[in-house]
This record gives C-alpha cells, structure tokens and sequence, in this order.
C-alpha cells in the first residue's frame, strides 16, 4: 500500500512537471590560439573553452557555466532566474576549481505591487557578507521616493548596517526635474545629501544644455556644472567634442568660464555593396587606452554556404612615433563561416607591425 501510494505520488508530481514547457539550450564556445613570438613553445599555445547549458522549464531556468583552459578546467559557475509568484529571483554560485574552493554566491529578489517595488540583494564571498534591501514608490504623478538600505559590518553602531541611501525624484516648480539624495553611514552618520538637474536650456543656443550637481556635506557645499552638446546628426560623420572649463574653478567663487570647445576626434562610415567601412582619428590619441589614434575598420556580412553566413572584420590602427610606411601600427583579422545553424567556425588573426606575427588563433561555435 505504501509502495502503491509513493509511486502515485512520483505519477503526479512528473505529470504536473510534465504540463510545464521544457527546453534543454547551450552552447559551446572553443578557441586555440598560437603565439609565435613565445620562446617557451607549450606557452606559445592557449585554449579557450567555455560550455554554457540552460535547462528551462516553465517561469525557471538553471544554468551551468565551465570554462577551460590550456591548464584544464579553471571556473564553474551555476545560476538559477525565475518567478516565484510575484517574486522575482536570480541566484548565481561560483567556484574557482584549481583551488578546489569557493568563489561568490549572490542572490538578488524583486517584488513590483500596485506601483511598489522592493528588492534585496545577498552577496557572500571571500571578504565576507553583505545584504541590500531596496523600495520605491511614486508619491502622485510627479515625485519617486526610494530607500537603500545596506545590511553588513557596521562597527560601532547598536544596528548593524553599513550605510542608508533616501532618495527623492520631484519636478521643482512645474519645470525642473529633481533628484535628490542624502546618505547616513554607520561609522559617521550624516555624509551627504545632493539635489542634481539636468537639461537646462540656453536662449539662442538650442545645441547645448546644462546640467547641475548641488553636493553639501556637514561643512562643505560644492556645485558642479555640466555642458551637453547635441549638434544634431551629421551623415556620415562623427563628431567628437571637449570643453575646456575654467580650471580650478570653486564655485560659487567663480563663473563657469567655457573657455574652448575642441573638436577632438572625427569618424566617417558608410555602407558600400554591403560592405561597411568605417575610419575613425582621434587627435588625443585615445584609441585603445591611448595606444593608437587612428583607424580602419571593414565589415563584410554574406552568404556562405549550405545556407550560412559568412563574416569578414578587417581593422587597422594607426600610431604616431612608428617607422612603418603610413605608421601603421596593428592590423587585426577575424572571420567567421556559419556552416549550419547550429554549427559556426572562427579564424583570427594579429599582426603587430613593429613586433611581427603575434597571433593566430582557429575555434568553433556550437549551439543547441
């Protein structure tokens, strides 16, 4: 009678699982890459590797990351989304495996009711625990409250937290949108509280507006003005600008002095027989954290074959202290051939121009 009851219970539970839409997804991402400018040759060689597999069924998915490398398996990580009732929830665990140990679990829940949103959000790793717990509600139609309150080592204090955040969201007379915030720490408690506006107009000058950050602390107040510039578009051109502001400047002690607007970079792009081409110089040299100032990219998209796609990117950067004719600096490839829809293959390749072939890499792209 108890074996009969039992196996009842097993029927209904995988019936009732089996009224839920299932699906099983991932996707398996290889590259092995070849550095021929490595002395050490096994250090010339690096595989990466990462399989990505969801299991879905009805409002949850659960998710299971493992990435690999040329030392062999180095990170898992597991995650879970979903609805439980109203509830909102997504948890992510994470293990480092070499060190057989582990790395960070957090968990973060949402609610939305009748126009009230309540959050949390757990994080627990190596430094320790920490809890977040947020609400927001509209006061009207026109005024947003919210509270941030952060749970964890507060030092000193009879109530363990570390800091509260209030902020207030309001239109100052009918014109001026607000918000507003001030923040209490355990370990001080009042720090701060700033009122910031955006989007103030200028007469005659339709292409900027002004921003303001009114910041006061127990005994300072500080103010800071921010230009915007929207010259409208341009065809196929764009426009990169700086302003230069009136330097050590404490207001309200001095004016805002907009001393000059520079043009500090210019890009042009078009579309050519399906061909993309875009050029990009920046005259502060900012391209790659500041390693280049110039460059050439081209982008092909086109059908491969058995009903693929097939993708070309071919990018040239530029430097200014090099020997190389036009000072070419890097040149780098990648191609891609969707040989199914299911299946993808990958090539890339870099030059360094002054330090010779520096990369070459061949992978492949499965998904399910």
């Amino acid at each position: 009678m108890k074996r009969a009851l039992v196996l009842s219970l097993i029927c209904v539970v995988g019936l009732a699982f089996a009224g839920f839409a299932q699906t099983l997804t991932g996707s398996w991402d290889t590259e092995v890459c070849l550095d021929p400018q490595t002395d050490n040759w096994p250090g010339a060689i690096t595989l990466d590797s990462t399989l990505i597999v969801t299991y879905a069924i009805g409002d949850w998915a659960f998710t299971t990351t493992t990435v690999l490398d040329n030392t062999g398996w180095v990170d898992q990580d597991f995650s879970v989304t979903g609805l439980f009732g109203l509830i909102t929830v997504s948890s992510a665990l994470g293990f480092t495996v070499p060190a057989g140990g582990f790395d960070s679990w957090t968990t973060t829940l949402g609610l939305n009711m009748a126009g009230v949103s309540f959050g949390a959000v757990f994080a627990l790793d190596g430094a320790g625990s920490s809890l977040v717990l947020t609400g927001s509600a509209g006061i009207g139609s026109d005024v947003v409250g919210s509270v941030e309150l952060e749970l964890g080592d507060g030092v000193g204090c009879d109530f363990d937290f570390v800091g509260i955040t209030i902020g207030l969201d309001f239109l100052f007379c009918d014109c001026a949108p607000i918000a507003s915030e001030i923040y209490f720490s355990c370990l001080n408690g009042f720090e701060y509280v700033e009122f910031a506006t955006s989007g103030i107009a200028i007469p005659n000058l339709p292409w900027v507006t002004i921003g303001a950050l009114l910041h006061f602390e127990l005994q300072t107040k500080e103010i800071t003005i921010t230009p915007t510039f929207d010259f409208g578009a341009i065809v196929c051109f764009d426009l990169f600008f700086e302003v230069a502001e009136d330097a050590g400047a404490t207001y309200p002690l001095a004016i805002l002095d907009l001393d000059v607007i520079s043009i500090v970079g210019i890009g042009i792009g078009c579309t050519i027989g399906g061909v993309d081409f875009y050029a990009l110089s920046m005259f502060d040299g900012s391209i790659r954290d500041g390693a280049y100032w110039e460059q050439y990219s081209i982008d092909v998209g086109a059908d491969a074959c058995c009903g693929g796609v097939f993708e070309f990117g071919l990018d040239m950067f530029f430097d200014n202290a090099g020997a190389t004719l036009f000072e070419v600096a890097l040149i780098e490839v990648d191609m891609k051939v969707n040989l199914t829809s299911q299946f993808a293959f990958t090539m890339a390749l870099d030059v360094d121009v002054d330090g010779g072939f520096t990369n070459w890499c061949l992978g492949f792209e499965v998904t399910w």
